[in-house]
């Protein structure tokens, strides 16, 4: 059995609450300097980490196969169950075949949660990059061509990113290609990244030097910029900027995570968020969604309601982690939530 590396289970718990701030109306509302800064990093922050423990020397199969089970099997199945007890709430058959068909066609914005994207997406960018990484071997590619290559897909990605976005199939308009192929090329730079840097990032000490480089470049570029990143949206407008934003953000995590396992409760913590990431992904949206519609009712003092569908976002979660953790067929569905 692989032995965890805390500092990466801090970096992940880390950020899932940045996704669930970033999901929660004080934030998404403004679209003011903390919208720009949490979104200009925190899902590329997700594929450098996935990326930072992807074995590419594992087989084709093999990999297919890990990444249905730990990924799709996931996806697919609390899909169904969402979308069944919708059907019983509310019996219109053909309001639920619309909900299988995009589910089946698994792109964010037409999501009934909207972190579902990412499982979908996640799983495209592995076995992509498998196949980009199977061929850097094969032909033992020097590493400047390799990075070269790299940004070259990033480039093509970014210049293609608004090429589907609202795209007609038939009466229907569609945000982006089926599972979010249309984000492929940028996704899979930073989970290549990841890879990559996979020695520096599981390297357990903190250096005090690298982190102030990257913090300075961050937040020099946020305090004279307004650039961000919001991929499910296809929002990345500016390539140099949005890409060096991403990086030093993720890398800054990743030095910060490293300084907090030195503690017992950051690591106990954040810890916990981080090992089941992709539990808290899947539902999250669920309690913070649903209770600020319910709320919303009642009182319009919006900050105070983001602050409890926040609260009930991170508490809902974990009840859902610890009900998965004694039921054992749960535990077979949802068996990423433990993984590196």
């Amino acid at each position: 059995m692989k032995e965890r590396l805390s500092h990466i289970d801090i970096a992940r718990g880390i950020g899932i609450l940045l996704v669930i701030a970033g999901h929660n109306w004080i934030i998404l509302s403004s679209k003011g300097e903390l919208y720009r800064i949490v979104y200009s990093f925190h899902i590329p922050l997700f594929f450098v980490l996935a990326g930072t423990f992807f074995n590419p020397n594992k087989s084709f199969s093999l990999t297919l196969k890990e990444k249905f089970q730990t990924l799709l099997i996931p996806y697919f199945f609390t899909s169904l169950v969402v979308e069944l007890i919708a059907l019983a709430f509310n019996f219109k058959l053909d309001l639920f075949l619309k909900s299988l068909f995009w589910v089946a066609y698994g792109t964010g914005t037409q999501m009934r949660w909207v972190g579902f994207w990412f499982l979908t997406q996640l799983f495209l960018v592995s076995i992509f990059s498998w196949g980009v990484l199977d061929l850097f071997k094969r032909f033992d590619v020097k590493r400047y061509a390799k990075i070269f290559t790299l940004l070259a897909l990033l480039t093509i990605g970014w210049l293609g990113i608004r090429s589907f976005w609202k795209m007609p199939i038939g009466a229907l308009k569609v945000n982006g290609l089926p599972f979010s192929a249309d984000l492929l090329l940028i996704s899979s730079f930073y989970f290549m990244l990841g890879s990559f840097s996979q020695d520096w990032i599981k390297e357990r000490d903190f250096r005090l030097v690298p982190f102030v480089i990257f913090s300075l470049i961050f937040f020099g570029l946020h305090a004279f910029t307004d650039v961000t990143t919001d991929l499910n949206l296809r929002l990345y407008n500016n390539l140099v900027i949005a890409t060096v934003l991403a990086i030093t953000g993720s890398f800054i995590v990743v030095e910060i995570s490293k300084f907090l396992a030195r503690f017992a409760i950051a690591e106990k913590v954040f810890g916990y968020f981080g090992k089941y990431s992709l539990i808290i992904l899947i539902f999250h949206s669920f309690f913070q969604d649903n209770l600020f519609v319910f709320l919303s009712e009642y009182t319009k003092r919006f900050f105070y309601i983001g602050m409890a569908t926040f609260t009930a976002a991170i508490v809902g979660s974990i009840l859902i982690v610890e009900i998965i953790n004694k039921v054992k067929p749960l535990q077979t569905i949802y068996r990423s939530s433990k993984s590196n």
